[in-house]
């Protein structure tokens, strides 16, 4: 089966990615981001992705079944949400976690934060939709924030 992929930031047509650090990058590339490997080993996190002032550090996780829709990604994943939250990085650097099931064959990512975490959606900045997204939920809530991106940038909704 022939997909497209990418390639040193160019789209070509080829194989299916050979590995989940692979499906992560092309993820981010969809995204608008850059990819930059981990070559540390002593950091356990998969990757940065980084494009304008926004840099993510990200840990990738493989599992056959999903979560499902209501979870505590902190429950499900107690040793992979502190080793995140453990990174010798600055506070500046985003913190993600990506779950991708066998199932779904999609990411699910989830911010991680020192108290809490939080699982994206959607964010139209990055063109991401979750594949739980609940858009009724979303369409009846009682406030709506705009996010200014930066001087020049579209507005986030």
């Amino acid at each position: 089966m022939f997909r497209v992929r990418y390639q040193d930031d160019e789209i070509v047509k080829g194989r299916a990615p050979k590995d989940l650090n692979d499906e992560g990058r092309q993820q981010a590339h969809r995204m608008g981001y850059h990819w930059a490997k981990n070559t540390d080993t002593d950091v356990p996190f998969d990757g940065f992705m980084y494009r304008g002032r926004v840099m993510v550090a990200v840990k990738l996780l493989k599992a056959r079944y999903g979560p499902g829709d209501d979870c505590i990604i902190e429950q499900q994943y107690p040793d992979a949400i502190e080793a995140i939250r453990s990174f010798p990085l600055p506070p500046w650097v985003i913190r993600e976690f990506w779950l991708r099931t066998q199932n779904e064959r999609a990411f699910r990512r989830f911010y991680i934060l020192p108290d809490t975490t939080a699982e994206i959606e959607e964010n139209t900045a990055e063109n991401y939709r979750n594949t739980h997204y609940r858009e009724q939920y979303w369409k009846k809530a009682p406030y709506r924030i705009d996010i200014s991106l930066g001087k020049g940038d579209e507005k986030e909704t």
